[in-house]
């Protein structure tokens, strides 16, 4: 499978630039430009832009164009392109837009003194309450700004990019809980979700409740292991025969495999293993690491659905090539099979000739080595911010005799895939990514819309409750 698309570099490396106060934008340039490249590349269009959605789409396209002809300011500008993206409904079709100058910066007159008074007389509900980051650097407010929007000031601060008074963050509640952006992007919200005394913002951030109330012990120990860029991994035996892994991100592939490699021996001797994935929303391929435990049978991945288009195929042949060039050593024999390398190397001639709309892309067949004879049961937990990649790692472990899926349904956003870089638009500071393949999955049951449902359903318990219901059910399993 094609690295998905990791989210977090959303909010790391993709801001490194900067937006100018005096900035301007040729809007209806870098709309067209999304437009056609969407048009072209987009591996959902064909099956979302049909004979009976094109009218809407087509009208929606026509108004953007109108308002984009006459803006030049780079925001404004952008909601006009978010607009169009979220059109789609793909969370993999994303677009966003760096906001590091301090004149972008919004700030409140809000002090804690002032805030906790308020509290006093009117009670807080929901997310509103003061939160420590894990290292306790920064402390924010939430207050409610509205109905049923939330703004996070902080107001106390040891990091000079989030200086006292700066709205941190914007929350909205919503069916499912509820969404942010912060400070430092523009982009489509993403989910959040308050848990008791903690409250993630998706596999981002986590935060933890300081007043009114406090963190149980727990929450707090939960809290600690995001410290130092962790971001909340962990490893312990809850008894003698069961161990537990907690793998909220896969975007650190690095602390993954080494977290799994220090802890290796005590999972080989553990009779049940429970993989923690709640709020685990993609990155790399560090479910990878967890193979040797799992595995019951050789894993088939399928095949995914390359969009024909000059782009694309441009793109991925430049992929293709040094493997199919060059020999495959001796070590990846196991994987680059004869059968697969001819099927690999068809694809490579047929691509840039095919009429088709898609093309079938192989996968590698994972082999089985060995069955591991500890753990004996394994069971992964997941939720509804579970998303990308830890879905496509929900899909595969369905092929082991020995996983059984508890929690809630997933994010849903695994259906269209492939976005190996940025498209780039004549504004620098904008950041389009296009998905060019859909998964083997889509056209019979895809599942951006509902998510993978698990076989035991935990959503009616308090989320606090579920690793002991799993753990007291993976003991009746022998």
């Amino acid at each position: 499978m094609k690295q998905t698309f990791m989210l977090f570099l959303l909010f790391t490396g993709l801001l490194s630039n900067v937006v100018s106060q005096n900035d301007t934008c040729n809007c209806l340039e870098n709309f067209n430009l999304t437009l056609e490249k969407t048009e072209a590349n987009y591996a959902g269009f064909p099956d979302k832009v049909t004979a009976q959605t094109r009218p809407a789409y087509q009208a929606m396209v026509t108004n953007l164009q109108k308002k984009a002809a006459k803006e030049t300011d780079p925001k404004r500008c952008f909601s006009l392109i978010s607009t169009y993206v979220t059109f789609f409904k793909d969370r993999h079709f994303d677009v966003a837009l760096s906001l590091h100058n301090e004149g972008d910066k919004v700030f409140s007159k809000l002090t804690e003194s002032d805030y906790r008074k308020s509290l006093q007389k009117n009670p807080a509900r929901g997310i509103e309450g003061i939160w420590t980051n894990p290292d306790s650097s920064v402390s924010i407010a939430v207050q409610n700004n509205g109905k049923d929007n939330y703004q996070a000031v902080v107001i106390k601060s040891t990091v000079k990019e989030t200086p006292i008074g700066l709205v941190y963050a914007n929350l909205t509640k919503t069916p499912e809980g509820y969404s942010f952006t912060k400070y430092n992007f523009m982009t489509a919200a993403y989910p959040a979700r308050l848990h008791g005394g903690l409250l993630r913002l998706w596999n981002i951030e986590l935060w933890g409740k300081v007043f009114p109330g406090q963190m149980t012990l727990g929450e707090q120990t939960e809290l600690t292991t995001w410290r130092n860029y962790n971001f909340g991994l962990q490893f312990k035996m809850l008894d003698q025969k069961t161990a537990y892994l907690k793998i909220p991100t896969f975007s650190r592939d690095n602390l993954v495999q080494k977290l799994i490699a220090d802890n290796d021996a005590s999972i080989k001797k553990a009779s049940y293993l429970i993989v923690d994935l709640r709020g685990n929303g993609g990155g790399n391929t560090g479910w990878s690491y967890l193979l040797p435990y799992f595995m019951t049978r050789p894993i088939d991945q399928g095949e995914s659905y390359l969009r024909l288009s000059a782009d694309n195929i441009k793109r991925n042949l430049a992929e293709m090539e040094p493997v199919v060039k060059n020999p495959v050593s001796d070590e990846m024999k196991k994987y680059f099979t004869p059968a697969y390398m001819l099927t690999l190397l068809r694809a490579y001639e047929e691509i840039p000739v095919s009429k088709e709309v898609y093309y079938p892309i192989p996968s590698i067949t994972i082999p089985l080595d060995s069955v591991a004879k500890f753990p004996k049961k394994i069971a992964l937990i997941f939720d509804d911010l579970c998303g990308s990649s830890a879905e496509y790692f929900f899909h595969i472990s369905r092929q082991s005799d020995k996983i059984t899926r508890y929690g809630d349904r997933t994010f849903g956003m695994m259906d269209y895939l492939g976005m190996p870089q940025r498209t780039a638009l004549p504004f620098k500071d904008y950041h389009l990514v296009i998905p060019d393949t859909k998964s083997s999955w889509t056209d019979k049951a895809p599942i951006d819309q509902t998510g993978f449902i698990p076989e035991v359903d935990l959503s009616v318990l308090p989320q606090w409750k579920w690793v002991d219901f799993v753990k007291n059910d993976l003991s009746k399993h022998k």
